[in-house]
């Protein structure tokens, strides 16, 4: 496929942008085991308004969240996969936002990492596909062969915000729950695929859902969603650990948060004790 001007200006901006940074993360503790040096990107100035529409994001009530106890944890997962692929996909995220690590239906380990030079995906590759056709192949093991895919961060558009996870002070002042946005303006709907995704995003508080959404609202409107979560139970509650990362052929937005939700308690009673949301554009392919 041929490159034209702007594709040349882009490539030239990522080069200027991450020049000398091609390089592996150093180590950091077993709970961040695949991030980057502990250093926050810096926040870029926010998307321009005119692809922020005005109209109320859909908001969904949560669904269920089953737990199987007999699924490792995201470390244990990532530690099944080929060390070099893991160095691999740790050079090509940058410095790392959030990841997850779990296992196919078929019980194989795969890996997402989002970090400030793109979106990267650790999979199995499909033992069935000639492997002349298999891009960006990570490394071979005894069992499987595993690739990798990057979707490069559009320099300069990387977001951060962190919630609370308790309601905008001027609903709480009302009385009740409003969704950002004009007043009387249309419910703006996405097609999450897949649909279970919904059931998830309804965990989190309306000012985080409108977050993880209003980017893709204007476009196509067809946006995959992809998740992980962990709960441990405790005597008096249980906690989760939930990570969600939404995408179009445009834009991403992703959070990591964690909650306590005492035993019997609804998803309205949770205590959110930590929610860190990113959002940017990204680079056409």
């Amino acid at each position: 496929m041929g490159t034209d001007r702007t594709g040349r200006d882009r490539d030239e901006a990522w080069r200027r942008e991450f020049a000398g940074r091609d390089r592996m993360p150093e180590p950091r503790p077993a709970d961040r085991l695949p991030a980057g040096p502990a250093r926050r990107p810096p926040e870029a100035r926010p998307t321009a308004r005119a692809e922020q529409p005005e109209g109320l994001t859909q908001i969904h009530e949560p669904g269920p969240l089953p737990v199987d106890p007999e699924l490792p944890d995201r470390d244990a997962c990532w530690q099944r996969l080929p060390d070099d692929a893991r160095a691999k996909t740790l050079e090509k995220a940058g410095t790392v936002l959030l990841w997850w690590a779990h296992l196919t239906e078929d019980r194989a380990p795969f890996a997402v990492v989002l970090g400030d030079r793109g979106l990267c995906r650790l999979l199995p590759a499909e033992p069935e596909r000639p492997a002349g056709r298999l891009r960006n192949m990570l490394s071979t093991s005894p069992a499987r062969e595993y690739r990798g895919e990057r979707v490069r961060l559009e320099p300069g558009t990387l977001r951060s915000r962190s919630f609370d996870g308790s309601p905008p002070a001027a609903a709480a002042a009302a009385g009740g729950l409003t969704v950002p946005g004009r007043a009387g303006s249309p419910v703006e709907r996405l097609a999450l695929d897949p649909a279970e995704a919904q059931d998830v995003l309804g965990h989190f508080p309306l000012d985080v859902q409108d977050f993880l959404q209003r980017p893709f609202l204007s476009g196509k409107r067809s946006v995959r969603a992809d998740w992980y979560y962990y709960e441990t139970v405790e005597p008096e509650h249980t906690a989760l650990f939930l990570v969600m990362c939404l995408t179009d052929e445009r834009h991403v937005t992703a959070i990591e948060a964690r909650r306590t939700l005492a035993h019997g308690a609804g998803p309205d009673r949770a205590r959110w004790h930590a929610i860190t949301c990113h959002g940017a554009r990204l680079v056409r392919r």
